[in-house]
């Protein structure tokens, strides 16, 4: 009996360590999925401005080093010049080593400065001036005894060190010849870099980084927090209310084209989206980029293309700037009129409606998983009190659900936030602003998707190593 008490022990604590991590981490997705402010930090976190400008300064980056690279060819020139930078430092090495070159500098030094010492200089460490003077020319007759030495090994060597002079000079004339050319070069890259700073493009990128914050807080402010959240609140609201909205939203229909095999057809009525560009200001009606950017314009200072930029986004509320806007909305199937952007109208049919009702009645009745989930934890810990299997095994393994699971999932985590870093680029199909965006927004949902659930493995990965360390070293 007790041996069967402790098989069904192991089984019920092996389907633990499995069954409650993977019921916790789904229930935190669906208390993320069906929560706002999940979407509306996503949202924020992507810097829409920030990415923009720095993709552009790569690209006028990569603009001007093919530039130089076409008109100028810098890197061969750097070579160069680097090959005979080493060759001439090698040489004047080994002329200086064979010519005892420091050596000599460094005693020709010290003579001058014993001569031009006087008494009053070094009067404490002499008793007197006759032995200060004494001193003196003790030292000027053995540094001048080396100097000597030094001249007469030169002129014993005369022929090797006049050889290693020549060849040092030659190769000094290649070095010099070499820099020359380089700084050219460089003087010439340098008039493309200006000449491309100098362009409109990149002066009104210049203009977009300093109007990044201002640019930042309006669409947090008056685009995400008074529109796109309500929104998503909406679609929430919708997607999580499937008895209440079955009978006014989905249709159930007979397609009768064919009288000898009728089909059922399920169509289903999705809320209208709806963006307004226009903000409540003070109880004025204020168009959010032709009067609350352009006001933000105006005061900000540092602005190469200030007149420029206001004359853009004042023309953002006229019929042709939203003619425009429609003609790129319109692949969304989206419209703008009137500073409203929307979407009116949206039916669903057949099997892509078949699929959003079955994603509504998930979400529907999701609720009562994570309800399920607290009571099977409930009831494993339950388990693991009233068994009767002795402490230690019972502490063991309650160590094992708590650490075990943890450890795996949060280095999956740390693995998912970083993917998007490492495998999405630039490439054939996706341009370089359309790969960072891309980056940037899938780095910051498994971010923001990861780190609850990280966060909270985390914690009870540190109540394992705690237990353990309390109760189950002391066992």
């Amino acid at each position: 009996m007790s041996q069967n008490r402790g098989i069904l022990f192991a089984i019920v604590n092996s389907i633990a360590i499995i069954l409650i991590p993977l019921c916790i981490i789904v229930s935190i997705l669906y208390v993320l999925l069906t929560t706002p402010l999940f979407y509306t930090t996503i949202l924020k976190r992507i810097d829409i401005v920030g990415t923009f400008v720095k993709v552009k300064n790569l690209e006028i980056t990569q603009s001007i080093q093919k530039e130089i690279d076409n008109k100028v060819g810098l890197a061969s020139y750097v070579l160069t010049y680097q090959a005979a930078k080493k060759q001439y430092e090698e040489a004047k090495k080994a002329y200086d080593i064979i010519n005892k070159t420091e050596e000599y500098e460094k005693l020709q030094k010290q003579l001058d400065e014993i001569k031009n010492l006087s008494y009053s200089d070094v009067k404490q460490a002499f008793p007197n001036k006759q032995s200060f003077e004494n001193n003196q020319k003790s030292e000027l007759a053995k540094i001048q005894s080396q100097i000597e030495s030094i001249e007469e090994y030169r002129n014993k060597y005369k022929a090797d060190i006049a050889a290693a002079k020549e060849k040092l000079e030659e190769i000094e004339d290649t070095f010099e010849e070499a820099q020359d050319e380089y700084t050219e070069k460089q003087e010439e890259a340098n008039e493309i870099i200006q000449k491309h700073q100098n362009m409109f493009a990149s002066k009104l990128n210049d203009d977009l980084d300093v109007l990044k914050p201002v640019i930042t807080d309006i669409i947090h402010e008056k685009l995400i927090d008074d529109n796109i959240v309500p929104l998503i609140q909406k679609y929430i609201t919708f997607f999580t209310s499937y008895n209440t909205i079955k009978s006014e939203y989905i249709l159930e229909l007979t397609d009768t084209s064919n009288p000898m095999y009728p089909k059922r057809v399920t169509q289903i009525l999705l809320p209208d989206i709806t963006i307004r560009l226009w903000a409540n200001e003070n109880g004025v009606k204020k168009h959010i980029l032709s009067d609350i950017l352009v006001e933000e314009i105006k005061k900000t200072p540092n602005l190469k293309n200030r007149t420029f930029l206001i004359a853009v986004f004042t023309f953002a509320d006229t019929a042709i700037a939203e003619f425009m806007g429609s003609s790129y909305l319109k692949k969304a199937r989206l419209w703008f009129d009137n500073g409203v952007i929307y979407k009116h109208n949206i039916v669903l049919s057949g099997d892509t409606a078949d699929t959003v009702i079955t994603i509504i009645k998930i979400f529907s009745y999701g609720i009562y998983f994570v309800y399920a989930t607290v009571i099977l934890v409930i009831l494993y810990m339950l388990f693991i009190i009233f068994s009767s299997t002795d402490k230690i095994k019972k502490f063991l393994w309650l160590k094992r659900v708590l650490m075990y699971p943890s450890a795996i999932i949060l280095c999956i985590g740390v693995i998912g936030i970083l993917l998007p870093i490492f495998f999405i680029h630039q490439s054939d199909t996706l341009s370089l602003i359309a790969s960072q965006m891309l980056r940037e927004l899938a780095f910051n949902i498994s971010l923001c998707t990861l780190t609850p659930i990280m966060i909270l493995f985390l914690v009870l990965l540190l109540f394992g190593l705690v237990f353990r360390k309390l109760y189950i070293t002391k066992l």
